[in-house]
């Protein structure tokens, strides 16, 4: 590795914290909640109408759960229930806390004699958003091989494939609890260009009242230089990128955004993500937020209106026509972007060089231009069981699960999932509760599809096999599964063996 790129590696670290709100300070007034954000979203609900064995709904996006009745400068609060959990009275409501059984939620809540919370966010009916249908356009983000994809939808019904349109590298989150991605059915809640956080630490990519920022090429150094942050207390300049959607609901405020850098640098600060030096000394990763690079995220943003569906999910990667008599692998469109200043944290105007000419938008109010080379050819990622592949740049299997962690395949070629589940290891699953991915997005369990070839190395071997390896080679063997079951399972027999720690 180059010692610049060793630099921006490990001065990507600093991007760890860039995401959403979640950098907000967390004043001791919103004792409730913990966030400015939540205090107020209470319900209707009087003291007089809670009685003991009623079931209700949480109304904020989150609500501290405590020990005991009372406010002990936060000594007490086990954990924090979310919009829509369910909940049982217990007792009569206090003056401000009541008692209450948890009946229903994904949260950790560490264990205690008694449960309190504010009884004011709680509400008879649920809270839960209506789950739009597939849009149009939509995006799936495939978590365990760090690649995005959008498609365009097939057909109303969800009985036809759909046809992938972009592709592209992602950084997931730190490998720590509380920091991974959240898994599920999201939708694009707002689009915001140059965008920061609500701390301030990471202050937009272009200001005009902020200092001049680095040049294409520059390194990661130079984004983090007290020359081009606006005030003291910033850290990096541009975290977020070029643009940001802002996805929901239940999202653990995990954006999807861009990164620092100009478009004419490409993809090296992603790619530096997953460098072995970088990993080394330190994790350049985000708290659970997905970046792109900055031509990307703006492609994105051309493609994706408000509203648009975004699914995250943790799977294996298949092909259902292994002929791709829909796809050209010799054609690569091309997208021209003209990057302007025009909206600074708004949803400001969008890069497609064609919209912009047509805006009448001058050439002074210019901050970039540009060519994509759209990767829109379906090209299926190896699952590689176990750790140590995201962070040497060979696997993006970066939360290090197993085979038995995975159930069933995501078909990239239609934009659909076959026998899919979401993992129950280390992952949260947040969006929509009630609806886990809207019409047209599975196809049927008996559908066929074909898994990428293993390479050699990481195939699994017969146990008479297997003893014959050296120490070297069984650390790698098995990684990979060539097949599944019916059920999208790995297959354990005397044909395939693999070693326990992949399972």
């Amino acid at each position: 590795m180059k010692p610049s790129l060793l630099f921006k590696s490990l001065l990507l670290a600093s991007l760890i914290t860039a995401c959403g709100e979640s950098n907000i300070q967390d004043p001791s007034t919103f004792y409730n909640t913990g966030s400015v954000l939540f205090e107020h979203q209470v319900s209707n609900i009087s003291a007089d109408e809670i009685k003991a064995d009623m079931e209700l709904y949480v109304t904020a996006g989150a609500l501290r759960v405590r020990s005991t009745p009372s406010i002990e400068n936060d000594l007490n609060i086990l954990g924090e229930l979310k919009r829509n959990d369910v909940v049982k009275i217990i007792g009569e409501p206090g003056d401000l806390f009541v008692e209450i059984q948890i009946i229903d939620s994904d949260s950790e809540i560490n264990r205690s004699e008694k449960y309190f919370t504010a009884y004011k966010y709680l509400s008879k009916k649920s809270q839960a958003p209506v789950a739009q249908e597939l849009s149009e356009y939509f995006m799936i983000q495939n978590m365990a091989t760090e690649k995005l994809r959008v498609y365009k939808k097939g057909c109303d019904s969800g009985d036809c494939p759909h046809q992938m349109l972009f592709e592209a590298d992602i950084a997931v989150g730190e490998d720590k609890s509380g920091t991974r991605s959240v898994l599920g059915h999201f939708k694009i809640t707002s689009w915001h260009k140059f965008y920061q956080d609500g701390a301030g630490n990471y202050p937009s990519w272009y200001d005009p009242n902020y200092p001049r920022i680095p040049g294409p090429g520059s390194s990661a150094m130079d984004w983090t230089s007290s020359r081009v942050l606006p005030y003291s207390s910033a850290s990096v300049r541009g975290a977020f990128g070029w643009y940001t959607a802002k996805v929901g609901p239940d999202s653990s405020y995990q954006w999807t955004h861009g990164t620092i850098g100009w478009g004419s640098d490409k993809k090296e600060f992603i790619e530096a993500t997953r460098g072995f030096w970088a990993n080394l000394f330190a994790d350049p990763r985000s708290h659970g937020c997905t970046r792109t690079d900055n031509e990307s995220i703006a492609y994105i943003r051309h493609l994706l209106p408000v509203g648009s569906t975004l699914i995250k999910v943790y799977a294996r990667e298949a092909i259902a026509d292994t002929n791709f008599t829909r796809y050209n692998e010799n054609e690569r469109k091309k997208w021209d972007y003209i990057l302007t200043k025009n909206g600074v944290r708004v949803d400001g105007q969008k890069a497609d060089r064609e919209e912009v000419l047509n805006s009448s938008t001058p050439a002074s109010r210019y901050l970039e231009e540009g060519t994509l080379s759209v990767d829109s050819f379906p090209t299926p990622e190896v699952f590689l069981a176990g750790s140590s592949g995201a962070t040497k740049g060979t696997n993006g299997n970066y939360y290090a699960l197993n085979h038995n962690d995975l159930t069933g395949v995501f078909l990239i070629d239609e934009g659909r999932l076959v026998n899919y589940k979401h993992p129950k290891t280390k992952l949260r699953v947040g969006g929509f509760k009630h609806v886990l991915f809207p019409e047209g997005i599975f196809a049927d369990s008996n559908y066929d599809y074909q898994l990428p070839e293993c390479g050699r190395r990481y195939s699994p071997v017969s146990k008479r096999q297997y003893r014959r390896l050296n120490s070297s080679q069984r650390r790698t063997s098995g990684r990979c599964a060539p097949v599944l079951d019916q059920f999208g399972k790995v297959i354990v027999n005397d044909n395939y063996y693999y070693p326990s720690k992949y399972l």
